[in-house]
């Protein structure tokens, strides 16, 4: 049997607005996040959702909790979906990474595989750490349908692990606030069904940053 995976980025927060490097900084959704999330909700009311997981950051758990609440199941929360370590750039603008860090800000947006921001972790130690958990939770679950709520880094690793591509490819997969991607995971490897959905936020009107952030 395949154990349908639905992928979710949690929604807006003040940081995604502001282009701040968010990590493992517990930062809550703002107004236009809780929006997204209802929003993403409805879209997703009449699916089967028969188990959840989280983050353990309260912008991926609060997103969690407003689309799981007519399926009336909680996420369980796992420390390996927890978003990327971005260490010293924590807390900080993107133009002030930039000036302070300006060869390391370079090969971040070039080859973002290839570098460990001070202090922080590499994309293979988080591909690895949240993989494990992705292919745990698929064996666990055989035949059902489980939603995982994380971040932007963490998903993008994840859709390329699925897509089985190398972390070269890291800067041409986007996953915007409230996506969801859909997969279904199997014995011969992962069909791809879905990929950064946000249909139901842009056909509500409702706000998605242009910025891959």
């Amino acid at each position: 049997m395949a154990t349908t995976i639905l992928l979710i980025r949690h929604g807006e927060t003040a940081w995604n607005r502001g282009k701040i490097f968010r990590g493992v900084y517990d930062i809550p959704l703002n107004e236009n996040g809780c929006t997204q999330a209802r929003q993403l909700a409805k879209a997703l009311a009449s699916r089967r959702i028969d188990n959840a997981y989280s983050s353990p950051l309260s912008r991926a758990k609060r997103t969690a909790q407003i689309v799981l609440e007519s399926h009336e199941i909680e996420a369980i929360v796992h420390e390996g979906l927890k978003d990327f370590n971005y260490g010293q750039w924590t807390g900080l603008e993107d133009e002030v990474v930039a000036r302070r860090w300006p060869e390391e800000h370079n090969c971040w947006i070039a080859t973002p595989h290839a570098i460990r921001p001070p202090g922080g972790e590499t994309l293979r130690e988080v591909f690895d750490r949240a993989f494990d958990v992705v292919e745990e939770i698929a064996q666990k679950h055989d035949g059902q349908t489980v939603a995982i709520f994380a971040h932007r880094v963490v998903n993008k690793l994840l859709v390329l692990g699925m897509l089985t591509l190398e972390l070269e490819r890291f800067p041409f997969i986007r996953q915007d606030n409230c996506c969801f991607n859909e997969f279904e995971w199997t014995e011969k490897g992962c069909v791809v069904i879905n990929l950064n959905d946000t249909s139901h936020l842009r056909q509500a009107g409702i706000d998605l940053l242009k910025a891959d952030f």
